[in-house]
């Protein structure tokens, strides 16, 4: 782990990328986890509270219930772990806070691997949830403060293709243990499993260097300049440094300037309330696509709506998620290239067609061919949703957020992000016991309105320095002047992407 305090430039960011994008996969193992538990026999077995398989009527809605919340639960533990960053984040670091989050998912891992009870698995889960969803609100921070602005895209996108790497890890786990029979191994090793990453995210954070912004915030000079130095590979007195230093100290000048520039809902000049409301819309947004109905519910749905066995249920979704798995990959190269603002337009849009087309071919469940050919859109959902909808939107608050209050926003965006997934896994069972196909059509609406709001109201980030992205909310006078703005506003170079190149320009000049 020593070597890690010794790495430099590329290589350094290499490795803060793959470290914090451990962490992600959490994020999309814990999510799936339950989907292929729901179904086994050893686990209604050992929580009969939630079995829906072998119940009808009454019974088995009133444990579909019971169901949704147990599966949902996690989901508010994430929401309170993201909200927790908003107190501490600032207080603690952008390290210190993963290395904490990373010890409690340990914790809750532990507890909710052992249980013989419904409230003890619960309680594992929401312990869990509470690490994770710290994770979710400052990793994406973490990196874009962190990283070069032209790679700051492909760094933070890495974390999604590692989440939904965890998705399909859990999913092809699953399907490897439901072939051991009979004994409780075949759900307690898959939630044990997820504890691997954690111990890999504390054992090597705290030898990574903390993020110089929020250094300088602190007013820690020179550690700040170590860290630029290092990040850069080059000396600590360079001209190189002390300008990327000049840069961000300039910024937090510009939001000391401003009324209560802490308070991420104040109307003032870096227009706080107006990017906190952007920031956690996109996030609410993208949840209410509808995206994990299918990640939460795939097996249940494939079984008891679509009549598949257990096992051909458990190889779909397994190759859903592995299909899932290589728009991640895309989704990093096409980040920096056509950008954010393009991806969750497309994304979005694609969302409503897909769901869409699902609510029109599940609306006669008896017509089995048309049954099947809803499995297209299951796959156009999985490739839409990591293109464009499900990391962009985490780094897109941390982008587009003040220095003094990105903490804040972050926690709060990731919060929503969570709250929103938690609504969704607890109304999903009920909701199709009701409503049935009709209730893919309110995620269609929510996906063709999200196409809307991304066009007129999210500007295009890709490229630019976070100081810059500053720049584009303090010249705008309404909700609509930011993407005008970012259109029209020429590029400059980013103090922490080619700082070097501004430093020898300077250095010409006055000689």
């Amino acid at each position: 782990m020593a070597a890690l305090g010794n790495l430099r430039g590329r290589a350094l960011s290499f490795v803060i990328g793959v470290v914090c994008a451990l962490g992600f996969t959490l994020q999309g193992y814990d999510q799936a986890v339950a989907n292929g538990l729901l179904t086994l026999d050893t686990f209604v077995k050992t929580f009969p509270e939630i079995d829906t398989i072998h119940t009808t009527g009454a019974q088995k809605e009133h444990n579909s219930t019971i169901q949704g919340t147990t599966v949902a639960i996690y989901e508010v533990g994430c929401a309170f772990g993201a909200l927790s960053c908003s107190f501490i984040g600032d207080k603690l670091g952008r390290r210190k806070t993963i290395f904490l989050a990373g010890c409690i998912v340990i914790v809750g891992v532990i507890i909710q691997a052992t249980p013989f009870a419904l409230a003890q698995l619960i309680v594992g889960r929401v312990i869990t949830g509470l690490g994770v969803g710290a994770f979710t609100a400052t990793i994406p921070m973490y990196v874009s403060e962190s990283v070069k602005a032209e790679g700051r895209g492909k760094m933070v996108l890495l974390e999604g293709f590692f989440a939904i790497g965890g998705v399909a890890l859990a999913s092809w786990l699953e399907f490897g243990m439901y072939y051991v029979k009979n004994n409780s191994a075949n759900w307690r090793f898959p939630i044990a499993f997820q504890s691997f990453f954690a111990l890999i995210v504390t054992s090597c954070i705290l030898f990574l260097p903390e993020s110089p912004r929020w250094l300088v915030r602190q007013d820690r000079m020179e550690d700040a300049a170590k860290t630029l130095a290092r990040l850069e590979d080059t000396d600590g007195d360079s001209e190189a440094v002390a300008l990327g230093l000049e840069t961000i100290q300039q910024s937090l000048q510009d939001d000391h300037g401003s009324e209560r520039s802490h308070n991420p809902f104040a109307f003032n000049d870096t227009r706080n309330f107006h990017r906190t409301m952007v920031a956690i819309g996109v996030n609410v947004i993208a949840q209410m696509t509808g995206i994990n109905i299918i990640t939460f519910y795939s097996d249940t749905i494939f079984e008891t709506d679509l009549g598949y066995s257990g096992t051909t249920a458990r190889i779909i979704s397994g190759c859903l998620q592995i299909w899932q798995f290589l728009c991640a990959g895309l989704a990093v190269l096409l980040i920096d290239r056509f950008g954010r603002r393009r991806l969750l337009i497309s994304a979005a849009f694609g969302m409503a067609v897909c769901q869409a087309g699902l609510a029109g071919l599940s609306s006669d469940l008896s017509n089995k061919s048309a049954a099947s050919a809803s499995l297209l859109f299951y796959f156009l959902g999985f490739f839409c949703f990591p293109i464009g909808l499900f990391l962009v939107p985490f780094m897109y608050a941390a982008e587009i957020a003040p220095l003094q209050t990105r903490a804040k926003v972050a926690a709060m965006s990731a919060g929503a992000n969570w709250l929103f997934n938690f609504l969704l896994a607890e109304v999903t069972p009920v909701g199709f016991d009701n409503l049935g196909y009709k209730y893919y059509i309110i995620y269609a609406c929510i996906s063709a309105g999200g196409c809307v709001i991304f066009y007129f109201f999210c500007p295009e980030t890709k490229g630019r320095s976070l100081e810059e992205i500053d720049e584009i909310f303090l010249q705008s006078k309404n909700a609509f002047d930011p993407v005008r703005i970012a259109n029209e506003m020429p590029f400059h170079t980013d103090a922490l992407a080619t700082v070097e190149e501004k430093a020898t320009k300077q250095h010409a000049e006055i000689v």
